[in-house]
């Protein structure tokens, strides 16, 4: 008799873990609002103490989008790499005024509402970062925290609807570099580590229900800063939200000093 409780238990156990590893409808959708969400998120862009007091950079990043499976239950919903490959992130950073042996910047990322490939995006983002970065080393250490809001309006259950995405986020990560001068230009690689709460509203216009998601996630990154002279730089990174989203993300930038010349 007590083999059989036992096996008995074992059964319920297992379909008990069965039924929490399914995912309903519901479920499915959360989950695609997370992913849009983490997409959006306001990666590093640059390795740590990367800008002097009164650099001004102006930054174009182009975030790669991978395929997203949009399946719920039975049907399949539109999402974002249905629409493009990628969409670009204008962005600025200011180097501020730091203690010696530090460096410190704050950066803003502003997308008006304008419609590209059916997408209507409208988003803005602030960061600000302090980074350990003496003149005598190579090696760099910051941190940096990040906000954003968003709303994106498109086709997703339905071709002649248009729904709504708002996203709300916020976290903060710590990263490291290390500096290979290569004679007129310079090779910095660079890895971070964060945490990111995410809320994504996500309304669906024809029945005007509303989907609620709210997760906070660890995020990696791992990026390339070539820097060229004079002011000119590249940026490759790969962001990674682990069991949500990983996408590549470049960056091309101009930057300059607004004080004086160095």
């Amino acid at each position: 008799m007590r083999a059989l409780h036992l096996q008995g238990l074992c059964v319920l156990l297992a379909l008990a873990a069965g039924s929490a590893r399914a995912q309903t409808m519901l479920d499915q959708e959360i989950k695609l609002i997370e992913i849009h969400s983490a997409l959006l998120a306001l990666q590093p862009d640059n390795a740590p103490g990367a800008y002097q007091p009164g650099d001004l950079s102006l930054r174009l990043e182009l975030i790669g989008i991978p395929t997203i499976n949009g399946q719920t239950g039975g049907k399949f919903q539109f999402t974002a790499s249905d629409k493009t490959f990628a969409f670009p992130r204008p962005r600025l950073a200011l180097g501020l005024p730091a203690p010696d042996g530090f460096r410190a910047f704050v950066g803003i990322s502003y997308i008006p509402p304008i419609t590209i490939f059916g997408v209507n995006e409208q988003l803005g983002a602030l960061e600000t970062g302090l980074a350990w970065a003496p003149p005598d080393s190579r090696f760099t250490v910051g941190i940096r925290g990040q906000v954003l809001a968003s709303r994106s309006e498109t086709s997703v259950t339905d071709p002649n609807t248009r729904d709504t995405l708002d996203t709300f986020q916020f976290g903060g990560d710590v990263s490291a570099g290390y500096r290979f001068d290569l004679g007129a230009a310079s090779v910095t690689p660079f890895a971070g580590v964060g945490v990111t709460h995410l809320l994504g509203n996500f309304r669906i216009t024809s029945d005007n229900v509303l989907l609620r998601s709210r997760t906070t996630d660890l995020d990696v990154t791992g990026g390339l800063r070539l820097a060229l002279r004079p002011g000119l730089e590249a940026v490759a990174e790969v962001v990674a939200f682990p069991g949500v989203l990983v996408h590549p993300s470049f960056t091309l930038a101009w930057t300059f000093d607004l004080l004086s010349k160095r």
